[in-house]
């Protein structure tokens, strides 16, 4: 649930100047004056249409509020002051702006804007636009922009194209990439409507596409910008090259599927493990029509789980949430339920270098020592790691662990009920599901708590009403993905502060407030350096682990990807994302 893409970056004598590109480790890949990504194909012919699916429905076409179902591929609509590659973890390169400087006293930066830069309407990008941008997400954005922004104090235009953004305190490294990573909104279209309002108002964008068409519940279709003024810019040559882009709506993942194999949408990223080893067979894969293909997928994977929403009393204690993880059977999950395609996640940074090991290295202790929040010592007594029984006999010995921690949690076995032996509450929850599929899933872990004397139901809701709960955090226990990137930043603070555990809409699912995870979310938000950043997020990872915020579900490292046989991509695929945006249509 990211916003913008966010990135860290360390002092560097780049600010000397105003610089079209940043790198957090050294040098940027890419020089002043690259023509284009080694990734894409600048050749590539722009025709055709690409169509993928969506489940559920939209009624909005304003992404950036609190309200409403945003349709997808609207992010398509903006362009952003400036942009990742795709093939490195840690540089941005400009786009509407040309170039940012940081001043003398490190506490404002000003971004210049590129003079070519255009809305879909030809009026000119103006600094203006971006201010306006701004303090609309400021203040009537998803409160999570106040959350990221809350260090910068004001944003002034110092003239048609220069925007200087005055920062509380001095040089916060991630702000500045979240700002740099600004979508710029028409100040004077969005003046006549109003911004903090859902609703299918088609906005004005930059972007390389705008809407074509749509059908509420169907639909909806976007098309390339004939006249996109970065179409040849560095960062844009070989990019969108379907003339339309199409996403069809479904009512549930089942039918989604079969709409596939009729070939009412061209693309599938399949994640579900039965579909994708049972399911695609026929006359159109085995003739070739459909090709399925596995892409290596080298970007972090964060964490999937089941989360406890800790607001609810009874997940307050460690000890219950520990015991309820430890009837989840992954090994057979995996094995009889998923085809053996997945990994156990063992880690809110799975994939990557920033994942935590269950002994702690001496520079993680020292981080550790210096908390000002000290730590519980049964942290330090009892690594967290996580274990996988392989057979029923182990599986077995386990429950019976964890029963025994209930026990001396103070929640008793009575008439094979598990209740609280002070007030006689039950213990009983409800998993808040928005997928059929993954029923199936819950229905071993539900045998197993049932074993435990725990009551648990399945509550599968409509989209709508899933995204409206999550927001109000209305729910025991649910899945979610805590998504992440190679270098972690303000999404920390959203994820894991005490502040955004009180802030509706926020991606503090779990309800986390702590002192300890504060302070090392901090930390890691100023490290200095990529060494550094691994200390701190490994040892903010281990303590996260340890308190059992979720039950690990597993992870992939491949994209599985189907998709009809009039496509092609580039010889060289990005090493950080699937790059569906340099393929082209080839009929």
């Amino acid at each position: 649930m990211r916003l913008f893409l966010i990135v860290l970056f360390g002092c560097s004598s780049i600010f000397a100047a105003c610089s079209p590109s940043y790198s957090l480790y050294g040098q940027p890949k890419y020089k002043e004056g690259f023509k284009h990504f080694a990734y894409v194909n600048p050749n590539a012919p722009k025709k055709g249409s690409l169509s993928q699916h969506s489940v559920g429905s939209f009624d909005s076409f304003n992404q950036f509020i609190p309200f409403g179902i945003p349709a997808s591929g609207l992010t398509l609509l903006y362009d952003t002051l400036m942009v990742t590659s795709e093939d490195e973890p840690d540089s941005l390169y400009g786009l509407v702006a040309q170039c940012v400087e940081l001043a003398d006293d490190k506490k404002s930066i000003s971004f210049t804007l590129n003079p070519n830069a255009r809305f879909n309407d030809g009026a000119v990008i103006n600094a203006s636009d971006v201010v306006w941008t701004f303090n609309q997400l400021n203040t009537k954005g998803d409160p999570r922009y106040k959350l990221y922004f809350r260090d910068v104090d004001q944003v002034k235009v110092k003239d048609d194209h220069q925007v200087t953004f005055y920062l509380k305190r001095p040089f916060n490294r991630d702000l500045v990439f979240f700002i740099g990573t600004l979508p710029v909104f028409s100040k004077s279209f969005w003046q006549s409507h109003d911004f903090s309002k859902s609703g299918l108002v088609e906005p004005i964008g930059s972007g390389p596409y705008l809407i074509k068409d749509y059908k509420l519940n169907g639909f909806i279709r976007y098309e390339r910008v004939k006249n996109y003024w970065a179409e040849n810019h560095p960062t844009r040559k070989g990019m969108f090259n379907f003339d339309e882009l199409k996403w069809v709506y479904f009512k549930d993942d089942t039918v989604a599927f079969e709409g596939f194999k009729s070939h009412l949408y061209d693309l599938r990223i399949e994640h579900r493990s039965k579909l994708w080893v049972t399911g695609y067979n026929g006359p159109a894969l085995t003739s070739g029509e459909i090709i399925k293909e596995e892409i290596n997928n080298r970007e972090p994977q964060g964490m999937q789980g089941f989360v406890f929403n800790l607001r609810r009393p009874m997940f307050k204690d460690r000890a219950v949430r520990k015991a309820i993880a430890m009837a989840f059977d992954f090994h057979w999950v995996n094995d009889q339920l998923l085809y053996s395609q997945y990994q156990r996640a063992t880690s809110f940074f799975n994939n990557s270098d920033l994942s935590s090991t269950p002994i702690i290295p001496s520079k993680e202790a020292v981080i550790y020592k210096e908390l000002q929040n000290p730590l519980p010592s049964q942290f330090f007594d009892e690594p967290m790691y996580v274990v996988d029984p392989e057979n029923e006999a182990q599986m077995r010995a386990q429950l019976l662990e964890a029963s025994a921690i209930l026990d001396q949690a103070g929640w008793k076995i009575k008439d094979g009920i598990r209740v609280n032996k002070r007030t006689g509450e039950r213990l009983a929850f409800d998993i808040l599901i928005i997928q059929p599929s993954f029923e199936r899933i819950i229905l071993p872990y539900q045998e197993h708590l049932k074993r435990l004397g725990v009551e648990v139901r399945v509550r599968k809701v409509s989209p709508s009403d899933y995204i409206h709960r999550l927001r109000n955090f209305d729910y025991d226990m649910t899945t979610y993905v805590f998504d992440t990137h190679f270098t972690p930043g303000n999404e920390l603070y959203d994820y894991w502060s005490s502040t955004s555990a009180k802030i509706s809409g926020s991606s503090n699912i779990a309800g986390l407030e702590n002192k300890s995870v504060d302070e090392m979310v901090k930390l890691a938000i100023q490290s200095k350096s990529r060494e550094e950043l691994q200390d701190r997020i490994r040892a903010l990872d281990r303590y996260l682990m340890w308190e059992q915020i979720v039950v690990p579900q597993w992870y992939l490292d491949v994209y599985r990807v189907a998709y009809w046989n009039h496509f092609k991509r580039p010889r060289v695929s990005p090493a950080y994302d699937l790059g569906l945006m340099t393929w082209w249509h080839t009929s």
